[in-house]
């Protein structure tokens, strides 16, 4: 996840700390700069106009690069620093910079002089002795305290843990957001940062690390692009390296986890590898993996931010979904910036997750993924919830990110399905060669897809991005042959579709105009299937989506059925909050009529699995549940066992929902019943030993198909 700074009111840089009262001061004295011929001014106080002076419009400046030197000390949540802010714009005569409304500035120059200034509410407004050239600097030093420790999020498994920006001792974490150096909101510049921290810290900018020393842990970083700010963090860590052709691998773990930080920096370099041979030339010179002491999964310029929780997840974190989209970040979100909607994590989404498993995989995994892409959503963002991918700004609830990833990745393969793979990722390079070290847009990437293809997709854009819901298509038989209707967000769709003749199979594309297409079929045609291969992302109806124990999650009412006095289920119980509570011996068929329900505990625990099993209610696709255990997945498991079960299936107490029973075989092998949520998109999953050991999915019908017969 790419996390995102935007430009914030001044009155905003909150007060992520406790510190010293702030107040206005002079700065102290020196050489002065090079200035245009103007009156000096106290430093302190406005430019005075002359009598009957008409106004003019008044000079603006930009910033060019931030030189920032900063010392932190973690013991007192101490920081102190200075900025030599270099600005381009000649005849200025004041600017405002926005910092850590808790901190003290200490002084401020223009050049080499002083400045007059006041600083209140995280405004700092310096005024200039004299005009200004076309290049001058604006010198700031500041002091305080950076203290918002981390806060666990009710939906952590979605967003992690949230911190402003802290310094203690565990670690620092000091996004733009914070406010920790004095900047103009919303501007993109160059930063170079030297930094002092404890002898047994190390310290990481961005872009490159071009000095260190060993024995102070004094450290310079500097990036060669123009970024949307920097976020720096620093830690006890143990610092290692690799060195991949022109780009140093670098990894920043905890001595408890720092055996495993050679893997990461090997997955690293091939993932910067593949990335550069199919888009672009890695755009900095480094790059880190660095483990924080709290939950986070985040990407900056030249470095990802993995909480240690991430980072012990090991080989399974390595992969397309992981540790690569945080590396891709480096292009999508973080050398090409964003405005305008965050495309970047659908881009990135696509480029990675998406594309590795198709490349690497083959076209049957990617159809599973496609697929799962159109579960998720189908199931996760009901109307209520659901809203224009255009305004997509991050994750915070699993709606944003099937919405910001899913759906909106799908519409960069849809684009690809229309232009063609060539010009598709030639239209993602041209993006990168017109737009490295500034912002884009959406529409920059419809601009290039149609500069490289010819194709106008000003419709399609516009559909996807500024429309809700996707669409919904259905097949019927004519006369003639078939006719699919498609509702949604877009009229005009080009769909696959699938012809079972006498000869076998046939495959063509059709065009729906409008919202309709017909067409006729051979005779002996037997049936038609729209979209076989999960090409276009859509809504599913509700029976077409797969029984799963998300079914119960996200259908409300619901409740979960426990045994009494399990321990093994109390941590899962305090995560189910909002769901009704039902002790086993009091849920009664007409307590769980009209109830999503999760029961936990087997026959030999809890009566309404005890009533299910003896009922033969639990006579599934090639799996049954009987009161002693169960026969599925290529064996017969009988109580006592090391075994579990997850399984989903229709209410047997109300045929219009559904239910999901938990059944250890024994009461060791209930350890997984706390992490039961993240084991929700299968029918089933088989436990043995405490591994996974088999899962699957029990069979829907999920493509249109219209019967010819």
């Amino acid at each position: 996840m790419r996390t995102l700074f935007y430009a914030v009111a001044f009155a905003c840089i909150a007060g992520c700390g406790n510190g010293p009262a702030p107040g206005p001061g002079p700065g102290s004295g020196g050489p002065p700069p090079a200035v245009k011929e103007d009156p000096p001014a106290e430093p302190g106080k406005p430019i005075a106009k002359e009598p009957g002076e008409p106004e003019e419009a008044v000079p603006l400046a930009t910033v060019a690069r931030h030189v920032i030197g900063v010392t932190l000390d973690p013991a007192s949540h101490g920081i102190e620093g200075s900025d030599e802010i270099e600005f381009e714009g000649e005849g200025v005569r004041e600017i405002e910079l926005a910092l850590n409304r808790t901190f003290e500035v200490t002084s401020v120059q223009f050049g080499r002089v002083a400045a007059g200034w006041d600083f209140k509410e995280g405004k700092l407004k310096v005024r200039f002795p004299a005009a200004s050239t076309a290049k001058f600097t604006v010198t700031v030093a500041w002091r305080g305290t950076v203290f918002d420790p981390p806060k666990r999020d009710e939906v952590r498994f979605v967003t992690g843990e949230k911190s402003s920006g802290t310094i203690q001792p565990e670690g620092a974490y000091l996004p733009p957001n914070c406010g920790w150096y004095p900047d103009v909101p919303g501007t993109m510049a160059r930063f170079t940062v030297t930094a002092r921290v404890p002898e047994t810290w190390e310290f990481i900018g961005q872009g490159g690390r071009h000095e260190y020393d060993a024995k102070t842990r004094r450290c310079t970083w500097s990036s060669p692009l123009t970024v949307d700010g920097l976020t720096a963090v620093a830690g006890p860590y143990v610092a290692e390296e690799l060195q991949a052709g022109r780009v140093t691998v670098r990894s920043y773990f905890f001595e408890a986890d720092a055996k495993d930080a050679a893997a990461y920096r090997k997955a690293a370099a091939e993932w910067i590898e593949h990335f550069s041979t199919l888009l672009a030339p890695y755009p900095y010179d480094d790059f880190s993996v660095v483990e924080n002491f709290f939950s986070t999964g985040y990407g900056m310029p030249s470095y990802t931010l993995l909480g240690q929780d991430v980072v012990r997840m090991g080989p399974r974190y390595l992969g397309e979904g992981g540790l690569g989209h945080e590396i891709l970040h480096c292009w999508w979100g973080n050398s090409v910036f964003i405005e305008g909607g965050n495309w970047c994590e659908a881009l990135t989404t696509y480029c990675s997750n998406y594309h590795w498993v198709e490349f690497k995989q083959g076209e049957e995994e990617a159809r599973k993924y496609r697929r799962r892409q159109i579960v998720r959503f189908s199931m996760m963002v009901p109307p209520e919830a659901d809203y224009p991918v255009r305004k997509f700004e991050g994750k915070v609830t699993e709606a944003d990110n099937e919405i910001g990833y899913g759906k909106g990745s799908m519409l960069f393969h849809l684009v690809r399905r229309r232009i063609g793979d060539a010009a598709f990722w030639e239209g993602l390079r041209r993006v990168i060669r017109e737009r490295t070290g500034r912002r884009a847009s959406w529409e920059d990437f419809r601009a290039a897809f149609e500069a490289q293809s010819g194709e106008k997709l000003e419709e399609l854009f516009r559909g996807w991005l500024d429309g809700t819901g996707a669409p919904e298509v259905t097949v019927a038989k004519t006369g003639k042959g078939a006719k699919v209707t498609l509702g949604g967000p877009l009229k005009d769709l080009r769909l696959r579709v699938r012809s079972w003749r006498p000869d076998g199979p046939v495959e063509a594309d059709v065009d729906v105009k409008g919202g309709v297409a017909e067409w006729e079929e051979p005779a002996g045609t037997t049936r038609v299937e729209v979209d076989p291969g999960f090409d276009v992302f859509r809504r599913l109806p509700a029976e077409a989506l797969p029984i799963c124990l998300n079914r119960v999650v996200t259908s409300t009412p619901h409740a979960v059925v426990y045994p009494a006095g399990d321990e093994a289920y109390k941590e899962l119980l305090e995560r189910l909050a909002d769901w009704e509570k039902i002790p086993a011996g009091e849920a009664t068929p007409e307590k769980l009529k009209g109830k999503s329900v999760l029961v936990l505990g087997g026959p030999d625990v809890n009566a309404v699995a005890k009533r299910w099993a003896e009922g033969g209610k639990l006579k599934l696709a090639g799996l049954e549940v009987g009161a002693d255990g169960w026969t599925g997945a290529d064996e017969e498991v009988k109580l006592g066992a090391h075994r579990a079960l997850l399984v989903s299936f229709t209410n047997p107490d109300d045929a219009s929902r559904h239910a999901t029973l938990f059944f250890p075989a024994s009461p060791a092998a209930a350890k997984p019943a706390r992490l039961l949520l993240y084991y929700s998109w299968e029918s089933w999953f088989v436990w043995r030993d405490g591994q996974i050991a088999a899962r699957g999915e029990f069979p829907v019908n999920d493509v249109p198909t219209a019967d010819l017969r």
